[in-house]
This record gives structure tokens, sequence and C-alpha cells, in this order.
């Protein structure tokens, strides 16, 4: 099982497939599934989401009356500068070059396709159901378009988060992204600086006077793009600042994007510029607790392995957000990355064979289970 285990990872890490762009290797997952006598069905988020093909979803009947399950990971990366070249050095896989590996989370990708082959010809005592989204890392769009309501499943584990298996997320954030257009008066820099009004100059007023970084221990806030201007003798008409906060309290959440914004119009009204801002909810902060269903099968499974369990609050956002606030409530698993988004990531192979151990003692815990 290593050895297919492994090659499908690299397998999958080959096929580019940025966030709306996962058409090739939702056909890869799809075929090697198919193959195996399992029938995968893509949903219509492709359509709602803009993405180039949609969810995919399986359903592995149980042979009792064991709790049902539903397993995520998602297809997509964030972008990526050329192909994958993926080398294997001392039990590691990472790139070749100066790309993401994409083992976020195309490692959960071959983990699940691992286990649904197992369990086809090792039928579980509950259901168990494995959903592979699309447009993960934009948004989590794919999970967003997803029928949640068809599925069976009682309790849910996300498998998309980094680091040493044993992790077992049960609070994350709510989101809030913003975006603010702002819109001065163009003149000669050189000439009659006195007569343009900079939007750049506006924008990065408004920067400099917010609180980036880590907010609280529940609160973290950040500008990520600001794009404008054009050439140096023109005083620039145009700029749009683009920026987040996130927090797992919905009042310091609120207050925390209020200052933001408030920064941008103070901003604006200094210099003389007009701004346009529009706020976007991403997602909903949820938490558990640790003797919730999800949280406690995750526990038992992770200890029947010989790891220690770890119950964490994370900074970050993933598909688990979204079923636990329409009602499934899930769980997210470190499965054993590291160094996610940037050039070094890699991928431990004895993580990546840990994570296939870990996912099947979940499906025989939760097979226990009433």
């Amino acid at each position: 099982m290593t050895e297919t285990l492994l090659q499908l990872f690299l397998d999958l890490v080959r096929i580019p497939s940025s966030s709306g762009h996962e058409s090739e290797v939702a056909a890869y997952v799809a075929t090697w599934l198919r193959d195996r006598g399992l029938e995968v069905v893509e949903d219509d988020a492709g359509e709602r989401t803009g993405a180039d093909c949609g969810n995919l979803f399986v359903r592995v009947r149980g042979r009792g009356d064991g709790l049902a399950t539903l397993f995520c990971a998602h297809l997509d990366t964030v972008p990526v500068d050329g192909p994958v070249e993926p080398i294997v050095e001392d039990g590691v896989v990472r790139t070749a070059g100066g790309t993401i590996l994409g083992a976020d989370d195309k490692a959960a990708v071959a983990v699940l396709m691992l286990l649904l082959d197992d369990l086809r010809r090792e039928p579980p005592a509950g259901t168990v159901e494995v959903l592979f989204t699309v447009s993960e890392e934009v948004g989590l769009q794919g999970a967003k378009a997803f029928a949640l309501d068809e599925v069976e499943a009682e309790a849910g584990f996300v498998l998309d988060s980094s680091g040493p298996l044993g992790e077992v997320i049960i609070a994350a954030p709510a989101s809030r992204h913003f975006e603010a257009e702002f819109r001065g008066t163009a003149a000669h820099a050189g000439i009659e600086p006195e007569k343009g009004h900079s939007a750049v100059l506006a924008a990065s007023r408004a920067v400099s006077a917010m609180r980036l970084g880590r907010i609280d221990e529940l609160t973290t806030a950040n500008v990520g793009a600001i794009e404008g201007g054009g050439a140096t003798n023109i005083v620039p008409d145009h700029c749009v600042l683009k920026g987040e906060a996130r927090s797992r309290d919905e009042a310091r959440l609120s207050a925390q994007i209020g200052e933001m914004i408030d920064a941008v119009h103070t901003a604006a009204a200094d210099i003389g510029v007009d701004v346009v801002v529009e706020v976007s909810d991403d997602y909903e902060a949820f938490a558990l607790p640790r003797d919730a269903v999800p949280a406690a099968v995750a526990a038992a499974a992770l200890e029947a392995e010989g790891i220690a369990p770890r119950f964490v609050g994370t900074g970050g956002g993933s598909d688990v957000n979204v079923f636990n606030i329409r009602g499934l409530q899930s769980v997210n698993l470190s499965a054993g990355y590291e160094r996610v988004h940037t050039p070094d990531e890699s991928m431990p192979i004895d993580q990546l064979e840990a994570a296939h151990r870990v996912v099947r003692s979940i499906v025989a815990e939760a097979g226990r289970r009433r």
C-alpha cells in the first residue's frame, strides 16, 4: 500500500490544479476510482463558482449501523509558477524547482483515494462518504456550492492542516475581506503636482494607520495587495487596496474590520480623494467542545495509532467552517505536510502513510458508534 499511496501522491502533484482549473486532476481522481468500481458523482459547483469542473462525491455503503462519516479534501492549490517536479529524498517529497509542491491538499486527496479503495474491498460498518472540493483556496467556494443536505454523514473529517499528525482543530475563525478603490486627480508630478490628489498616497496613509498582524489571541489582520499608479511623472489618480481580518470572536472581528475601514475613509478625506469600499464575508467561525462526536472519534483513532491527539484552535479557514455552519459537526485534521504555499513545501512519507492509517482508524472507530 505504501508504494501505491506514494505513486498516487506523486501523480497528483504533477497535475496543475490552481483554483478554478481543477478539471485535469478531477478527471484523474474520478477515473482511478471508477476503474475500481466506485461510483463518482460530479456536482454543478463548476457552473455555480466559475470553476472548470464540479466537486466529486463518493459514497460507500456500510454493512451495519455504525456512525456515518464524511471525509473531505480539496483538489485545488494556490497558483503554481511552472510545472511541479517532485523529488523523493531521505524519506521526504519536495520539489526540484521553485514551485509549491501541492501537498496542500493533494496528500489528503491521495490518502482518501486509497481509503475508498480499501473500503471497496472491505466494506465499513457505517456508511463512508468522501467529498473532493474545488476552489477551496479562494474562499471555500466548492464547499459552499455543495448540497450538504444530501449527505448521510453524522460527523465530518476534513484533512487540510499542516504539521505532524495529531492536531484536531475544533475552532476556527470567521473571515471578512475588503476592497477599497481610491479615486483621485491626476496631474503632472513635476510641473503642477499641487493640482493632483494622489490615490496611492491615500492608500498608503490608510495602511500606515491600520493595526495589522496579530491583533490578539483570537484575531489577525492583513493588507495583501496595493495596486495603482503608472508613470513616475504622474500623480496617480487610481489605487486599489485589498485586506482582510479574521477572528474566532464575532465582536472582535467586527471591531477590527471597522477600524480598517475607518482608516480608509479618514485617509481618503485627508488627501482629498474619493473612495469606494466593499466588504465581504468569506466564512463564519465555529467552535466545538472536545467531546463533540467528530472530535472524540478522531482522538480515539489517533490514540489507536499511537499518536497523542492535540485539540487546538486555528487562525485559518477551511471547508470545515462551511460544514459546521450548515449543521454537520466536523473537525479539521493535520495531514502531515510542512511549509505550505511556499517553494519549501514538503511531505514526509511516513506522515503520508500515517495519515492513511489514521483515516482507516477513524472509519473503524465510527463503525463502533451509534
